[in-house]
């Protein structure tokens, strides 16, 4: 069992100090030599070490001594058998030779030479895989020390040593331009260290044919393994390390049991491939079954080789799909822990991109991804093949078995020798050869017919109009775009990556562009009246950045301060005006849009401002835009009479004498709210208290939510229960089905809603359930409609699957409640809402224990109040979903307790409210 751990390892590199200093003294007094080469890997002889070591051998003048510097007995009698010269790095004689060598090779870092004698060498770093997760200085978690722990101080120290460390670095090859960027940040080294050569230890997978590759990997296997079945299909799981933490991925007893019953229906065998520093208990599937074998470091060091025999592989964060891409081969993502391991690691692209939309939870989801991968023409098997190419495309430059050809002659040149270098079967990528922003949109030049080209962002993505002529590519994008049947709106702030699709049909779609245009012109930039906008080179790609239109000055942190020092001391004019925010400028949406269509329809003279975080949101018509931010914003804060906002007043608010601020909150509440919560913090308790100090008034859907208000907010001023002025739509029938026309629901659809409440401790919308493959099972006449929280909004991409839409980013869920014929939710407030619908409304509460326990706890009982079915399981929510029952006695107790004001006209008796309390005039 494997003990290193990111924290145990830095508090030891912190206590070797001061034999790094005594080293980096031995290398002013050591000359080093020309002649002299050292090796090594943390993994022993194999990575990218070993084949640029029998490369070098080949081909460099024989006086020259390569060396192999092993770590363990074991390791160092293994390399003398493979025929090397081998030396223990940790002796006296291994500390000499590093200090002699003129090149020392490493595959996970200096630690795989001897460490303190590295100053001064020509260091060349391979690493050892396409990093997904995040490395050294980029990750939170390669930043602590076990010892010393994790303070300001600690950090910064370790980060110290990472860039002295990486400053030792001469040469860092890496498979793509796209990864340039991450070993730079990851590890500081500066850009020109860094070539773009292919991974030697991907060379094994390219070379030769196909079957001779999987002949001699299967041989190498049941070396390993033992003898296989014929004919039998392998599948290799390889999960990553989790820094000491157990693999939540190990299958139990009864996980075990299906496994093994798939293996014998389908003829399969499972290899299990450890993690050389994983943890997990994998030995009751050997012991359960001979279709279970174990493929351990002890066994095969290097798993590469033996990839060409395997059929599919069944990874978490692994770099290891991105190699089993080279051989054109699936991979299956299993992620049960996918945002605990994101936010104490992190990722360097999201995991729903790395994994094409497609990872699964538990083994029941892997076994039904396997079946549908035995049929290469179902849909699912075309997807994930699709996003194999996708990975292959996207993060290699070079698909060839040259790759150690290429390390070799750059080391060379780099020393002042030149060794031609092989030719390479490098992606030749479209170049983008004009580009300039025009009013409301983006016009490119590419040098190569292209069928389609794109703008790829979270929640967005926009065509553009394309014409080829002449083999070459003229691209149109319009910037100003149609969101839920609102026309003219900006995108969403963010990064919108360019993809396109060769004309050649063979071609995967990429991301890979190169441009030949001067992007420091002012050409590449816009500042339009909805977005700002400017066009960067990143990545290998072209990546256009979209930003709230701010004047100089504008923006940025500011409005977390205000625009002067005197602004607190103004005394602003009042406006007979009322300012709307919902869900912090997300969206024109919630209660403060109920009121807001109160007011237009009977007091049109009210002026009515939104704040919007950007130009992406569209505001009810006759209000008046607010970016969040600029000047204006600011005036209207101070000036308006009413502020109506459904969430907290964040950054600086001063509020002046003739302001009065309602608070209309946006929802019932199941879960426990603020200092009720059982993990409050006194500052947070404090926090609170501040905030709701700033409130006038409280708005509460029933005399239950009222209660609870009081205690949770510490709020002693007037609550008004008067019904949510959001659910007054639902009064309105016949608004359905432009709601449904909007949204893309078909004509007599039967539309289920799945609306889940976000999680503390993930920034996604949650992953119990395959969504995609829920949708496909249900009737051909249903359609899924997937309504993430607001609190996810900013978070992952668009889900996009046959009969399933994604409607997290549509303005206001009242809209979809109307729309949806049964709503599935968790522990949302939309439970409450939906009730006043008179719809039946599922339960699926596979975590109900942990949310309940250890995240938020509950102020009732839902399993005993539920006015329909509570369920756990995928089929058990299918066939809830399709019985479609109602409790009537358990509904109708609901409907009195939680909607009774909830008949249309909560948002006139606020209006009317906010005329008698004489805050409007």
């Amino acid at each position: 069992m494997a003990t290193f751990t990111f924290g145990t390892g830095n508090a030891r590199a912190l206590r070797r100090l001061p034999a790094y200093a005594l080293g980096a003294i031995a290398t002013f007094l050591v000359p080093r030599t020309d002649t002299l080469w050292v090796f090594g890997s943390g993994i022993g002889p194999g990575e990218g070490a070993l084949p640029l070591l029998r490369l070098a051998r080949a081909r460099l003048d024989p006086r020259v001594r390569l060396v192999w510097l092993a770590t363990t007995a074991p390791e160092l009698d293994t390399a003398r058998r493979l025929g090397l010269d081998a030396v223990a790095k940790l002796s006296a004689r291994g500390f000499w030779l590093t200090l002699r060598a003129r090149v020392l090779v490493v595959t996970h870092g200096l630690g795989d030479v001897n460490r303190y004698g590295v100053r001064g060498g020509f260091v060349v770093q391979l690493w050892h895989g396409v990093p997904l997760k995040k490395l050294h200085l980029d990750s939170p978690a390669a930043l602590r020390s076990a010892v010393l722990g994790n303070s300001r101080v600690v950090r910064a120290l370790l980060a110290r040593g990472i860039r002295a460390a990486g400053g030792q670095i001469q040469l860092f090859t890496v498979s793509s331009e796209r990864i340039v960027s991450r070993i730079s940040s990851a590890f500081g080294v500066p850009r020109e260290r860094i070539a773009v050569t292919g991974d030697p230890r991907d060379d094994v997978l390219l070379a030769g044919d196909p079957a001779g590759r999987r002949a001699a990997a299967r041989d190498l296997l049941e070396g390993a393994v033992g003898a296989l079945p014929p004919a039998t299909r392998v599948v290799m799981y390889a999960p990553t390390w989790r820094d000491g933490e157990h693999d939540p991925s190990a299958p139990d007893a009864a996980t075990w049991q299906q496994i093994t019953a798939w293996l014998e229906r389908t003829n399969s065998v499972l290899i299990v491939r450890v993690h050389p520093l994983g943890h997990g208990d994998y030995a009751a599937g050997p012991a359960r079954s001979a279709r279970v074998l174990l493929l351990t470091a002890a066994a095969i060091n290097d798993v590469n080789p033996v990839l060409p025999a395997v059929d599919v592989i069944v990874t978490d964060y692994s770099s290891i799909a991105f190699d089993f891409a080279l051989l054109d081969s699936p991979t299956v993502f299993l992620a049960p822990d996918l945002e605990t391991y994101t936010l104490s690691r992190g990722l360097y692209e999201p995991y729903r991109m790395f994994s094409g939309g497609r990872h699964v939870v538990s083994w029941e989801q892997v076994l039904e991804l396997l079946d549908a991968l035995a049929d290469a023409a179902s849909p699912t098997a075309a997807a994930i093949a699709a996003h194999t190419r996708w990975l292959r495309e996207e993060h290699f430059d070079h698909v060839d078995e040259h790759a150690t050809d290429r390390v070799l002659a750059e080391i060379l040149r780099r020393l002042g020798t030149e060794l031609p270098a092989p030719a390479a079967a490098r992606h030749e990528r479209a170049r983008i050869t004009a580009l300039r922003f025009t009013p409301g949109g983006l016009h490119l030049e590419l040098d190569r017919p292209v069928d389609a080209l794109r703008l790829d962002g979270p929640r967005s993505r926009i065509d553009a109009t394309v014409e080829v002529s002449a083999g070459r590519t003229v691209a149109e994008f319009s910037l100003l775009v149609s969101r839920w049947g609102a026309d003219g709106l900006a995108l969403p702030s963010g990064e919108y990556r360019l993809t396109l699709l060769a004309a050649e049909s063979s071609s995967p779609t990429t991301t890979r562009a190169t441009t030949r245009v001067d992007l420091a012109a002012d050409a590449v930039a816009t500042l339009q009246p909805l977005y700002r906008a400017r066009a960067v080179a990143e990545d290998g790609g072209l990546v256009v950045r979209i930003g709230p239109p701010y004047a100089e000055g504008e923006g940025g942190p500011a409005p977390r301060r205000p625009p002067s020092p005197a602004y607190a001391r103004a005394r602003p004019r009042p406006e007979n005006a009322v300012y709307f925010e919902s869900f912090y400028g997300r969206a024109a949406c919630d209660n403060p849009l109920g009121i807001d269509r109160v007011l237009a329809r009977e007091h049109p003279d009210v002026v009515r401002y939104w704040s919007v975080a950007d130009g992406s949101v569209a505001v009810p018509p006759g209000a008046i835009r607010l970016i969040e931010g600029t000047a204006e914003w600011w005036r209207v804060r101070a000036s308006a009479r009413v502020l109506v906002v459904n969430d907290w007043l964040r950054w600086y608010f001063h509020r002046r004498p003739h302001q009065h601020v309602l608070q209309t909150w946006h929802g019932t509440m199941l879960k426990r709210l603020a200092r009720d919560r059982p993990d409050m913090s006194r500052r947070r308790r404090f926090a609170i208290s501040r905030q709701s100090r700033r409130w006038d008034a409280l708005l509460a859907q029933n005399d239950y939510s009222a209660e609870i208000f009081r205690t949770s907010y510490a709020f002693g001023g007037p609550i008004w229960t008067t019904g949510y002025p959001r659910n007054d739509v639902f009064a309105e029938p016949a608004r359905a089905a432009g709601v449904r026309a909007v949204i893309g629901v078909p004509s007599g659809a039967r539309a289920v809603l799945y609306a889940p409440t976000w999680r503390d401790d993930r920034d996604e919308m949650v992953d119990y359930l395959d969504l995609a493959a829920f949708a496909s099972r249900l009737p051909s006449d249903h359609v899924l409609l997937v309504r993430g929280h607001s609190r996810t909004l900013a978070f992952g991409q668009d889900l996009q699957a046959d009969r399933l839409i994604d409607v997290t980013s549509y303005p206001d869920v009242a809209d979809l409640m109307l729309a949806a014929d049964l709503l599935v939710t968790d522990y949302s407030s939309v439970m409450f809402d939906f009730a006043a619908t008179g719809k039946p409304m599922v339960f699926y509460t596979p975590d109900i224990a942990h949310y309940g326990d250890v995240l938020r706890g509950f102020y009732f009982d839902l399993l005993a109040d539920a006015p329909g079915p509570v369920v756990t399981t995928g089929p058990d929510l299918r066939a809830a979903v399709l019985a479609g029952a109602i409790d009537a006695d358990r509904y109708l107790a609901w409907q009195a307790r939680f909607t009774p004001f909830d008949d249309g006209k909560a948002g006139e008796r606020v209006v009317r409210r906010l005329f008698d309390e004489g805050w409007l005039g």
